[in-house]
């Protein structure tokens, strides 16, 4: 055989077994999508970088909680509290809790609108129906699943669902890590942001969080600061150690503060259009004014 046939022969089989590789790949990405995705959430290629910048508002004044309480433009809320094994629930904690429009599903009473929203959303967009498999639990409910599953559960008192903001979603024969294999879960852990929810335990976050990826938990966080932990590439934990205590911050039309409360104060703008106060469960509060 001459040598240009040879070269001939090697080139036209690098060709086939090139054309293999890449037949192999299509196949493999369309039978497994969730991989490509992951890797996606990993490395935060969706994300787009929400700049939370340090701002010093002017007519700052110290108004008690008990006042704030009787402001018809402030909104107590829990959106905010960070629950882990760090920072557990007190014994007697009682958050607002409301059926979700007459299908037994329990949740946080703040969340009820936004996840309306987000639902209609998935139906809309991928033809897929939103169902919870877990909701609110009591601290009693929370012990059961813990002595139960202990491998798996969190101790009564470090788990969010406790506190009626996190639901564990699926849709009909895909739940677990099988629900990034519909473009419904793909939907949600890449759009829910705008809905105030957040993957609450991505899978870039385990070290911080100390739970492993849970595609399928959602956590009700609210406006904006969903977009802000989504966009930078956060957990939870990181976006409230980011807000330094006292401090104030602009984002997305909206003023933050985190803030202690000794005293029984918190210092608020003198003109505001609507507040939003969450306890944080470290001992203090996170404050979103929109102006």
């Amino acid at each position: 055989m001459d040598r240009a046939k040879k070269k001939r022969l090697i080139l036209s089989a690098v060709a086939v077994i090139i054309a293999v590789i890449i037949l192999a790949a299509a196949v493999f990405l369309c039978l497994t999508p969730q991989y490509p995705f992951i890797a996606g959430e990993f490395f935060g290629v969706r994300c787009k970088k929400t700049e939370l910048s340090k701002v010093d508002p002017s007519g700052l004044e110290s108004v008690t909680l008990d006042a704030l309480s009787a402001d018809e433009r402030v909104r107590f809320e829990e959106s905010l509290m960070l629950v882990n094994t760090d920072f557990t629930l007190a014994d007697d904690f009682a958050p607002d809790i409301t059926e979700y429009n007459g299908t037994g599903v329990q949740m946080n009473v703040c969340m009820t609108e936004h996840y309306a929203s987000l639902s209609a959303a998935v139906k809309e967009k991928t033809g897929e129906r939103l169902l919870v498999s877990s909701d609110f639990r009591t601290s009693e409910q929370q012990r059961e699943e813990f002595e139960s599953a202990p491998a798996v559960a969190t101790k009564p008192g470090a788990s969010e669902h406790q506190t009626g903001l996190a639901l564990d979603v699926y849709v009909p024969y895909y739940a677990s890590y099988g629900f990034l294999k519909t473009e419904a879960g793909r939907f949600v852990n890449s759009e829910c942001w705008k809905y105030g929810f957040i993957i609450r335990y991505p899978v870039f976050g385990e070290k911080e969080t100390g739970i492993v990826f849970e595609p399928w938990h959602i956590r009700y966080v609210g406006f904006p600061h969903a977009e802000i932990i989504y966009n930078n590439h956060m957990t939870l934990e990181e976006y409230l150690a980011s807000l330094e205590v006292g401090a104030w911050y602009e984002a997305e039309g909206y003023l933050i503060s985190r803030q202690k409360a000794p005293d029984g104060s918190l210092f608020i703008p003198s003109d505001f259009k609507e507040a939003v106060i969450s306890p944080d469960n470290m001992g203090g509060y996170v404050v979103t004014v929109s102006e």
